[in-house]
């Protein structure tokens, strides 16, 4: 098999490939009546126990917020084509989590695994919540306690745990998850190259970008300039946009009548 490096005309046309499908997807996101929940479906019936936190709502949210941040990644690097050395990476970081925490809360063939996600997708939210307005008084102990209650409400008669809907979850376990699940997609890498991107990192930002050096007078001592790449940016958001079509699948099936 050919492991020759892709010619600039190779890379251009994959990304014009997948813009093509990331903006239809932004269309869809932002049309209402699409991803409608069928009565009798998996999903509906996921939603209609689960209530006031569907599941449905749930993975909605972060299909919306994936596919906005993917989106505005194609938009820097091919309608504005501004390619930052470190921003893109960013964007689809935030991507690969919006949209491997969705498929880890609808993908599970179990209703109770899929609404337990759910509860703990919001238990996080609720939990962060609470440390980011405590300080400014806008929350307390109290009322964070009161929303947990709430989420033990509907964990209750499905046998859930308490325990389990508090632990919440981290991006590292949905993706790890998502790795598994799904190993044509595989977005570890590209997840943790893009969250290095995201914190500075020199083992991502040096190991990906491309480089030029210039000496100084301080002996041993270089300074480099960084830049980023079409081809080098393409390795996470080809992952990223292969997540999204998995997580549309994955949404249509749960919320279609089985056959």
């Amino acid at each position: 098999m050919s492991t020759d490096k892709p010619t600039h005309g190779q890379v251009v046309a994959k990304w014009l490939e997948v813009a093509s499908g990331i903006d239809k997807m932004m269309e869809r996101v932002g049309n209402p009546e699409d991803f409608a929940v069928a009565p009798g479906s998996p999903l509906f019936g996921d939603d209609r126990v689960s209530t006031p936190y569907q599941v449905s709502h749930a993975a909605r949210m972060c299909l919306v917020s994936g596919v906005d941040h993917l989106h505005a990644a194609k938009s820097l690097v091919l309608d504005l084509k501004v390619l930052h050395a470190s921003a893109v990476y960013s964007l689809l970081r935030g991507s690969l989590e919006n949209l491997a925490a969705a498929f880890w809360i609808l993908n599970p063939p179990q209703r109770n695994e899929r609404i337990e996600h759910a509860l703990r997708w919001h238990a996080k939210n609720f939990r962060e919540q609470n440390i980011a307005l405590e300080p400014c008084g806008l929350s307390d102990e109290s009322s964070y306690q009161g929303k947990l209650a709430k989420l033990h409400a509907v964990a209750s008669p499905r046998n859930i745990s308490n325990q389990k809907v508090d632990a919440g979850f981290r991006s590292s376990t949905v993706v790890k998850y998502t790795e598994e699940q799904l190993p044509n997609v595989s977005p570890l890498l590209p997840w943790q190259v893009c969250s290095g991107f995201a914190h500075g990192r020199p083992w991502a930002v040096l190991g990906m970008s491309e480089q030029e050096h210039y000496e100084t007078v301080a002996p041993g001592v270089m300074n480099v300039r960084l830049t980023s790449g079409l081809d080098r940016v393409l390795f996470p958001a080809l992952s990223t946009f292969r997540l999204m079509v998995a997580v549309v699948d994955v949404l249509q099936r749960r919320a279609h009548v089985p056959s």
